[in-house]
């Protein structure tokens, strides 16, 4: 019996959501390790690099782990609306994070909560201007 095209899809997407969130969880105490700068012009920290990668491929995995959890009677294109208002919903509490985390130093290159705060809050601005362009296109 081969196994559900849709159910190995999802699998997918929770991988690769929890792929990225451990790899960007690994990468920050392994970044403070390192020491500073973490993010200037001429130096660049590699373990933010790797956090901030696997912070986007966790951010963008989210709304196919969310829409295969989403069940019920709702056809394939209102679970996707409604998983995508979801992922909305998450990057801005993740925005507002990223905001909390590096406002308070105000985004300094010598601060790993002011770095790791400036590339949250990027990385979730992407997604809300991807989600804007969504909605602009109807």
């Amino acid at each position: 019996m081969r196994p559900d095209p849709a159910e190995s899809r999802q699998r997918l997407a929770l991988l690769c959501l929890l792929a990225g969130a451990a790899v960007a969880a690994v990468s920050l105490p392994l970044a403070a390790g390192g020491g500073v700068p973490y993010l200037s012009l001429d130096q660049l920290s590699p373990w933010l690099v790797s956090f901030a990668i696997g912070l986007f491929g966790a951010l963008f995995a989210l709304p196919f782990a969310i829409h295969g959890r989403i069940g019920g009677p709702l056809e394939g294109d209102a679970r996707w609306e409604r998983s995508l208002l979801w992922w909305g919903a998450i990057a801005v509490a993740v925005f507002c994070l990223g905001l909390l985390l590096g406002l308070p130093s105000g985004f300094a290159s010598d601060s790993l909560a002011g770095s790791t705060g400036l590339v949250i809050a990027v990385e979730a601005g992407l997604v809300l201007a991807t989600l804007l362009v969504w909605l602009i296109s109807g």
